[in-house]
């Protein structure tokens, strides 16, 4: 084995039984390939030029050129930069500064403690980069650890993958996603879990576990996600089918979404309709469609269908509007407005409250001045000061100063004196079929 060294100038070389020794020099390849079965030591900035392969290639201080591209077992860069115009096949790379390949990274382990520029593809079981991560085209890391933002043109598939600032890709498959700024893809996402501080956009896919995200979240394309928590606004644009709905802030989605069940703080819109279990909305909701609810739905203040709305109970704190709502045990509201009717096991309607459309249910209690249309009902109670239509039931029972248009019954009637009945009251054997 003989040894070789370069000092301050250029030479050609081609196969070197040992190490090469580089200061501050050129080395170009004769016929274009370098071989070397030792090791390549560089001291201060140095060039190489042609294809290059080697068991090592170590620089202590300095930058590193290599026109062409370079295979070797080991590169480590203490105090330096590397920049390659062709491609890297290593099993280790260590470079403290910046790296650039004009082609295809392929390593096992990568550690930069700066910025990486990859124009080709990028191959990796581990990638820790200090600064920013840009790559033209794939990347395949299996686990990647990136300080600052990081962009991939094409397809990123991995394991893990953690970044301190902003990530954007073309599409990502990945079964963990934690990222401190925000996440980007304009393709779908294949993704088992992610969470994001700030602002998350996909363009549809599958997130099968859970989404955390501190700031906004949206998808451009229908997406099937598990759990979702969110602390500002969601925004589906393709609709989506999804297990728990935690949302602090507002929540739309231009196509139909599928729950288990959902919880805004804010407003939610549906432009396609929804179906779920469980709907809690603290602020209002609108819903083209029909929302179809296996259990409870619960809003603060006000809930639109434009459709029908079913549900096994339901509870509205303001206004309640739909084509037609159902409930299997209740309906609670202030202000029911239907075209075709609202019918439930039991109905309550809240002092001062306002309906439009008939109410049909075994037992209906309208409080203190009311104005209701027609109701049917097995018992029927109307307390001080209401307005109603035409009422149909077993049992009625009608409190003081109420003005209602007709009354039929079947066992019994209770009216106060003051009561007004317009078209008066009669008892019958049996009650008119109610319009649902």
């Amino acid at each position: 084995m003989t040894d070789e060294k370069v000092y301050r100038e250029t030479a050609r070389k081609g196969t070197i039984e040992g190490d090469l020794y580089i200061e501050n020099g050129r080395v170009e390849a004769e016929e274009d390939k370098l071989i070397v079965t030792g090791v390549i030591r560089c001291e201060r900035d140095c060039e190489l030029v042609g294809n290059i392969e080697a068991s090592e290639l170590f620089s202590n201080r300095g930058d590193i050129t290599i026109r062409g591209s370079v295979k070797a077992g080991l590169i480590d860069l203490r105090h330096g930069r590397l920049e390659v115009t062709g491609s890297v096949e290593v099993n280790e790379l260590r470079v403290s500064k910046s790296l650039s390949v004009d082609e295809d990274l392929i390593a096992l382990k990568i550690r930069v403690g700066g910025s990486i520029n990859v124009i080709g593809n990028v191959n990796a079981e581990r990638a820790r980069v200090g600064g920013s991560l840009k790559v033209e085209h794939d990347a395949k890391i299996d686990n990647l650890n990136v300080g600052g933002s990081c962009r991939v043109e094409g397809k990123v598939t991995s394991k893990l993958i953690d970044v301190g600032g902003s990530f954007k890709a073309g599409e990502v498959e990945s079964e963990e996603i934690d990222s401190g700024g925000s996440f980007t893809t304009y393709g779908p996402v294949s993704l088992e879990s992610i969470r994001v501080g700030g602002t998350v956009k996909v363009g549809g896919g599958a997130i099968r576990r859970r989404i955390e995200v501190g700031g906004t979240f949206k998808s451009k394309e229908h997406l099937e996600f598990g759990d979702i928590s969110v602390g500002g606004t969601v925004k589906l644009e393709g609709g989506g089918k999804g297990e728990i709905i935690d949302i602090g802030g507002t929540l739309s989605a231009e196509e139909k979404l599928s729950f288990t069940k959902l919880d805004v703080g804010g407003t939610v819109k549906l432009y396609g309709g929804g179906m779920g279990e469980e709907l809690i909305v603290g602020g209002t909701m609108k819903c083209r469609g029909d929302l179809v609810i296996s259990d409870h739905v619960k809003v603060g203040g006000k809930i639109a269908v434009d459709g029908d709305l079913s549900a096994k109970s339901i509870r509205v704190g303001g206004k309640l509007e739909a084509d037609k709502v159902v409930a299997e045990q209740y309906i609670e509201t202030n202000i029911l407005y239907t075209r075709n009717g609202a019918k439930a096991t039991r109905i309550e309607i809240e002092r001062r409250g306002k309906v439009r459309g008939p109410l049909i249910g075994d037992i209906i209690t309208i409080k203190d001045r009311a104005s209701v249309e027609d109701i049917y009902a097995d018992r029927i109670q109307l307390r001080r000061g209401c307005r109603a239509g035409n009422l149909y039931g077993n049992v009625i029972w009608i409190d003081t100063g109420c003005d209602v248009d007709s009354v039929t019954y079947t066992d019994e009637l209770r009216v106060d004196a003051s009561v007004r009945i317009r078209r008066g009251s009669q008892k019958s054997e049996e009650l008119p079929e109610p319009p649902i």
